[in-house]
């Protein structure tokens, strides 16, 4: 694909809703196959089957949706910040296939991390329900297992300038520290508890050439996807609609193509969303992102107080330690005075009896001197 526009007929030319846009974005992604192709893309992994809704979900929906909203003053419809949560069904190199979570969110921002933050830490408490063999019995049970989630972020502003890649990927690498070596085999206890992240970051579309993708057939695709997002193909006069080259698209967007075209025919109030979000989605950004922000600071304040109340816990757990031993050791003092005043009182008794004792002899000594005189001796 090149981007040249020399000797490019109008006629050659296709118009379509820009999908930068949450309205018509939301349009497209309610396509199964459209949703298909393009999460397909972004992950680079071969989707069998899409549900459109939590697992969790008690109800079948074609889509789950987490909204903030408020009432546009024109149309009185709600104007919503949304992230969409999809469960794919891929399929593995080996044949296999595994369950798992896309999280996709659409941010023009840079302080919407606060709202991203919040939607993935519920979405990581997703669980799966699975049947297990014990081994022993052979009796089946149902148990909850989590669920690999992949975030997506597609943003219309940069993170980084260090190498203005398009797209950025976090890869989960598990290294032996002792032995300096990686691991690549599946752990479910790490691979649980850890995720993969990527970031389109669209403003680097044109910081992209066409020799860093045009041998790679998962960058070709990646990059003729994201080109539908392409904001500096604007219609002049219009920032609604995208002006792009057709033969610049390979077929598999074909139907991703004729789903955003259509989004105006199914939807004659387009315009009239469209024009909402210009006029107050900063605002309602500004006021989602305060309250994830507020929500985030209300988590970090209780535990605080968790750890401050194990803390006061610990405490009182010393003090009544060393009550208790204050009262052992006042006990042991009492038993020994106790013991010191019996011990004194038997002494008195003692000296006492010491005492009768030497009277007693002093009598008798008595008693033979006047013995000894009556008998003239």
């Amino acid at each position: 694909m090149e981007n040249t526009t020399e000797n490019i007929k109008e006629s050659e030319y296709l118009i379509i809703p820009n999908p930068i846009y949450d309205v018509v974005f939301k349009y497209l992604m309610d396509d199964p196959e459209s949703a298909i192709i393009v999460l397909s893309t972004l992950i680079n992994e071969k989707i069998k089957k899409l549900h459109l809704e939590p697992l969790t979900h008690p109800e079948k929906k074609e889509m789950q949706e987490i909204y903030a909203a408020i009432p546009d003053p024109k149309t009185k419809d709600d104007i919503k910040l949304f992230h969409l949560d999809f469960t794919a069904t891929i399929e593995l190199p080996d044949g296999s296939e595994e369950l798992i979570m896309i999280e996709l969110q659409k941010a023009s921002e840079p302080d919407d991390i606060f709202r991203f933050k919040r939607y993935i830490s519920k979405n990581f408490q997703r669980k799966l329900k699975k049947e297990i063999v014990d081994p022993e019995t052979q009796a089946i049970e149902i148990v909850d297992r989590p669920i690999k989630l992949i975030p997506v972020f597609i943003l219309n502003f940069r993170i980084e300038n260090e190498i203005n890649d398009l797209l950025i990927r976090t890869d989960r690498i598990k290294t032996g520290v002792f032995k300096n070596r990686s691991f690549q085999k599946h752990n479910e206890f790490i691979d649980n508890l850890s995720y993969n992240i990527l970031v389109v970051q669209l403003p680097n579309l044109h910081n992209i050439q066409e020799d860093e993708y045009k041998n790679d057939e998962y960058k070709t695709k990646l990059y003729a996807l994201l080109k539908l997002f392409d904001q500096k193909s604007r219609v002049k006069d219009n920032d609604h609609r995208l002006r792009l080259i057709r033969k610049f698209f390979p077929g598999f967007l074909d139907r991703v193509i004729v789903r955003l075209r259509s989004a105006a025919i199914e939807n004659p109030l387009l315009e009239e969303q469209m024009y909402a979000e210009d006029e107050y989605l900063k605002a309602l950004i500004k006021r989602d992102n305060k309250i994830s922000f507020f929500e985030q600071k209300l988590v970090e304040t209780e535990k605080e107080l968790d750890s401050t109340k194990e803390q006061l816990d610990t405490t009182k757990e010393q003090l009544d330690h060393e009550i208790k031993l204050r009262e052992n050791k006042n006990k042991a003092l009492h038993e020994k005075n106790k013991a010191l005043e019996e011990k004194d009182k038997a002494l008195e008794e003692k000296d006492k009896a010491l005492e009768e004792k030497d009277k007693a002899l002093e009598k008798k000594d008595r008693m033979i001197e006047e013995l000894r005189k009556k008998s003239g001796l």
